[in-house]
């Protein structure tokens, strides 16, 4: 008998998150977090329309955005030289009000981004999403945390994982015995250097000190309209200042130039600079952060595993990171389950690393490809601001620029498009695969990724309708299912037959059966069921040989 069945170690959002859906499963976690509360600072300020869909599911999503950005704001997005100069471009998309209005308004269409997903994104900072997390782990009999506990290394036994954890308060050591043990301690994670699994890709592509303020009258000191982000792009102010509500709260993120320390900045002065008048400013904190583009050589093996930041360090741009580290951990929780519950087969947790891994790789590519980019367009000067042919021109062509940047703030085939092309657990169906492109999403649901969501109601999708484990979509009520769903009890498989028979439905699920895993992505779909279920369950369980 072990303490817990899975030890996570680091309490930040994808630990969390990890525990969360650990329990939705009915599997019990402990979580050690080094820091004794929520670190203050709103480090990453997106959360993805992908991972709203996860903590729909676990009822916190109204939680999350009443946490957020006001829902009336205006989500427009500014590149200017600075804020007392002029403006380059400017993104102007619907608030959360508008979106939401919109969406009951318009007629269904796979083409709609409204219709993609039931959220766009929510704006709100990690402080409140880990604060929210750690109140909803509260209620969870499954879930428990441990703040203020740092784990110092492991010892792995035949059946079970022994980690040592040390409490700097008292000084005093402890164990934990557990089935598993998930790092999703960061990227200085203890797991990951112990498992002796290296970062590959590139790291320290620039340094940046991010300064948490107040300044009420900043969003009216000004010529500019209200905004989410402003990015300045004269070298002198190079970054980016994000809202957090109507213009009180703001973090500037401050791209650090060659030989200058974090520790020396004078934000109070760099603030000014960048709106070009003196207001009331009050400092909360300030952080020093690097961006990068790596990705772990391997996310793990046998009864250690890792997540988030300790399989994946990121640029921000695009606010792929968290994002894509709360997935992992959605893969990674119901094959765990799996193999508590004794369902799942030799091979299935080492499809989270063939799955997950590439997609580590790309988003972090895809985030740096981002940067980069940004970069380009912080590099020039006072000629932003000059009354001249030349400078016309070259605001012209900066505009230019930006506008196939766009993708910074809409990236729905990043965050929505991502499939598991190499998955041994997924069986292809030999049909098309879409194109994969950071902008633009196509619903399908063909094997291997996403399921599509849908609409059934004003106020109920169609994932609402799942049940957790698996779920058998039938478009066609008449396809007789009895000897699969048979197979599937005998095995002791959690499934659930969703019958839905509508045209939307059937638009992105033209097939009449598709089976949907517990992590909403397709395992498998026919218009038939196989006449023996017993291969395609060993495949998607991982019941088979790798030789």
């Amino acid at each position: 008998m072990t303490d817990t069945q899975v030890l996570i170690v680091g309490g930040g959002s994808v630990g969390l998150s990890l525990s969360a859906e650990l329990a939705h499963h009915g599997v019990t976690s402990l979580v050690v977090e080094e820091l004794p509360n929520v670190n203050p600072h709103p480090r990453a300020n997106a959360i993805a329309c992908r991972t709203m869909e996860y903590y729909r599911r676990w009822g916190i999503a109204d939680s999350l955005v009443a946490a957020g950005i006001p829902p009336e704001n205006p989500a427009d997005y500014y590149w200017i030289s600075s804020l007392s100069g002029r403006e380059i471009h400017r993104l102007s998309l619907p608030s959360q009000t508008q979106l939401e209005t919109l969406r009951r308004t318009t007629e269904f269409s796979i083409d709609n981004r409204l219709h993609w997903s039931a959220y766009i994104k929510c704006n709100v900072g990690q402080n409140e999403v880990d604060q929210i997390l750690r109140d909803h782990l509260d209620t969870l009999s499954q879930s428990r945390l441990k703040s203020g506990i740092r784990a110092v290394r492991y010892i792995e036994h035949d059946d079970h994982i022994e980690t040592v954890l040390f409490d700097p308060a008292t000084s005093i050591e402890s164990r934990v015995t557990s089935k598993f043990l998930v790092g999703c301690d960061g990227g200085r994670s203890v797991i990951r250097n112990q498992l002796g699994i290296a970062y590959e890709g590139d790291g320290d592509l620039a340094q940046f000190v991010s300064v948490y303020f107040r300044a009420p009258e900043l969003m009216t000191a000004h010529t500019f309209g209200p905004a989410n982000i402003y990015f300045p792009l004269h070298h002198d102010h190079a970054g980016y200042l994000i809202n957090w509500d109507h213009g009180e709260s703001w973090t500037y993120h401050i791209q650090l130039k060659a030989n200058e320390s974090w520790d020396e900045v004078d934000a109070i002065a760099r603030i000014t600079d960048l709106l070009g008048a003196e207001i009331p400013i009050t400092i909360e904190s300030i952080q020093p952060w690097t961006a990068h583009a790596l990705t772990a050589s391997s996310f793990g093996l046998g009864r250690v595993w890792l997540a988030g930041d300790a399989a994946h360090l990121f640029s921000p741009t695009g606010g792929f990171g968290m994002n894509t580290g709360v997935s992992d951990a959605i893969d990674l929780a119901w094959k765990l389950r799996a193999v508590i519950e004794g369902w799942g087969g030799p091979n299935l947790l080492s499809s989270y690393d063939i799955e997950r891994r590439p997609i580590g790789s790309r988003n972090t590519q895809l985030a740096k490809e981002l940067y980069e980019r940004l970069a380009s367009v912080m590099e020039l000067g006072d000629i932003l601001d000059e009354d001249s042919a030349e400078a016309d021109q070259m605001r012209m062509t900066l505009k230019a620029d930006l506008i196939e940047q766009e993708s910074l703030i809409a990236s729905f085939g990043v965050l929505l498009g991502y499939r598991y092309a190499n998955s041994p657990i997924c069986i292809a169906d030999g049909t098309p695969e879409p194109e994969d492109h950071p902008q633009m999403y196509v619903p399908t649901s063909r094997p291997g990724h996403r399921a599509p969501h849908i609409w059934l109601t004003e106020d109920e999708t169609l994932y609402d309708r799942f049940s957790v484990g698996f779920n058998l979509v039938r478009t066609n009520p008449s396809v007789d299912i009895s000897d699969f769903v048979a197979e599937a009890t005998m095995r002791g498989l959690p499934l659930a037959v969703v019958d839905i028979d509508t045209p939307e439905t059937r638009a992105v699920y033209p097939f009449a059966l598709t089976l949907v895993r517990p992590d909403l992505m397709v395992a498998w779909r026919a218009n038939v069921a196989p006449t023996t279920s017993e291969y395609l369950w060993d495949k998607i369980t991982g019941h088979f040989s790798t030789s």
